[in-house]
């Protein structure tokens, strides 16, 4: 019964639940007009569908929430794309000093610097 309702949002499956309440108290009021005892099954199969049709609408607002929740991204694919891969080869451009070193230069902050303190390497 509950796949039947599938397609509802959750305010659907409540607004059904009152349906099937507001029909078994307008059945009850029905059949005790005619004098006739009323067997309280008309409450026991209401209820239940009630219930049934508002707890479907309920765990469908809750799925609704994990799904709106849920990272769009695994932390699996995060942490596969963060690790480097190793290849088994070295880098060439980090295996040796570059090639030219040039210090600062003369009209820098770091060239004053060093200038001031008597040409030592800082």
């Amino acid at each position: 019964m509950l796949r039947m309702f599938s397609f509802l949002p959750p305010i659907g499956c409540y607004a059904l639940a009152i349906v099937a309440l507001g029909a078994t108290y307008l059945m009850h009021v029905g059949l005790s007009e005619t004098g006739e005892p009323v067997d309280t099954r008309v409450y026991v199969v209401g209820g239940i569908l009630a219930f049934l049709l508002g707890f479907s609408g309920f765990q469908r607002s809750l799925e609704e929430r994990e799904e709106a929740n849920k990272p769009r991204v695994s932390s699996a694919d995060v942490m596969q794309k963060l690790v480097p891969k190793e290849t088994g080869r070295p880098d060439p451009d980090l295996e040796g000093p570059p090639e030219t070193v040039t210090g600062p230069a003369e009209d820098s902050p770091l060239a004053r610097v060093r200038a001031r303190s008597g040409g030592m390497g800082i």
